[in-house]
C-alpha cells in the first residue's frame, strides 16, 4: 500500500492527457455550438448547452483536486486543460500569421 503523501507520476501524466483530450473536445463542441447558435439558430438551447459545457471540465477537475484519492489525476488533469487552451491559442493564432503553413 502507498503512502497518502506520495506521489504518483503516472496518475499526473494520465490527468495531463486526459485533460488535453477533454479540452480539444471542449474547443470543438464549442465551435459547432457557437456556429450553430450563429447561423440560423433561433433557439438560445445552443447557448446554455455551450456554458454548461464550459464549467462542466472545470467542476470536474476542482472535484477531482478536493478529494484526497484522486488528488493528482485532478491535478493533472488541470494542468491538461491549461496546456490543451495556450496549444490552442497557438494554433489559433498561427491561423492568422501570413505564410504560416507554407503560403496557405
Amino acid at each position: 500500500m502507498t503512502e497518502p503523501g506520495q506521489l504518483r507520476g503516472h496518475l499526473i501524466v494520465l490527468g495531463v492527457v486526459v485533460g488535453a483530450v477533454v479540452c480539444w473536445i471542449w474547443i470543438v463542441l464549442s465551435l459547432v455550438l457557437g456556429f450553430g447558435a450563429a447561423y440560423g439558430n433561433d433557439s438560445d438551447v445552443p447557448a446554455v448547452i455551450g456554458l454548461a459545457a464550459a464549467v462542466l471540465p472545470v467542476v470536474v477537475g476542482i472535484v477531482l483536486l478536493v478529494r484526497p484519492r484522486t488528488r493528482q489525476f485532478g491535478a493533472g488533469f488541470l494542468m491538461g486543460i491549461s496546456i490543451g487552451f495556450i496549444a490552442g491559442a497557438g494554433v489559433c493564432a498561427a491561423l492568422f500569421v501570413p505564410g504560416a503553413f507554407g503560403g496557405i
